[in-house]
């Protein structure tokens, strides 16, 4: 089964960050992983800052599970309802900044595409366009805080897929959730006008 990019219209929402090489890298790796989600069975996934809403949308197509979305931006939160309806599939949207209000072990599957350009860490604050793509002093500054949380929200099989930049240096990275008993593999890369992207996939030792 392949996974379609789902019809999106941001024409309305000019605060919301348009789907770009990273967002499509994010689908190509989902695709890819299709028939492994598949066989997951999962209840209920999660995309963390869904923006326009297009890789969401394009999971809640293909999997039968209950499917949220969060964003600190309530532009980026009705976008991606819309995109959801305009493919005809159901997507909970919540205006939260992160995942945190969420009851723990909740998830099976987890979705972000974080801000991961190294920026100034002033450039984090607020919930514009800006919070779409601005990290921080590392371009972890929010990465960071899922990583070190997922332990509290997956649920013992479930899985996290995020998009990560060569320079938010995936050693640390490894480093970081191993602490918390999670092993990651890189399972999509790509290099884009000066960028080198990466899909990485965490799941729990058990």
């Amino acid at each position: 089964m392949l996974l379609k990019t789902p019809q999106y219209d941001l024409r309305g929402h000019p605060e919301v960050y348009e789907p770009s090489e990273d967002s499509f890298l994010l689908l190509d790796a989902l695709e890819q992983e299709l028939g492994f989600l598949e066989a997951l069975e999962p209840l209920f996934a999660l995309e963390i800052g869904s923006g326009s809403g297009v890789a969401i949308t394009a999971l809640a197509s293909c999997l039968k599970c209950e499917c949220f979305a969060t964003d600190i931006n309530p532009d980026a939160c009705e976008a991606t309802a819309e995109t959801a309806a305009l493919n005809r599939t159901r997507v909970n949207c919540i205006n939260m900044d992160l995942l945190f209000n969420f009851r723990e072990n909740l998830f099976d599957v987890i979705l972000f595409n974080p801000p991961y350009v190294v920026t100034d860490s002033a450039e984090i604050r607020g919930c514009g366009l800006s919070r779409a793509w601005a990290g921080g002093c590392t371009g972890r500054e929010i990465t960071d805080q899922v990583l070190c949380n997922l332990q509290n929200f997956l649920t013992p099989k479930g899985v996290c897929y995020m998009v990560i930049l060569k320079e938010n240096n995936i050693d640390e990275i490894t480093s970081l959730v191993r602490k918390n008993n999670f092993r990651s593999e890189v399972i999509k890369d790509r290099k884009i006008r000066g960028e080198h992207l990466f899909i990485l996939k965490f799941s729990k030792n058990v």
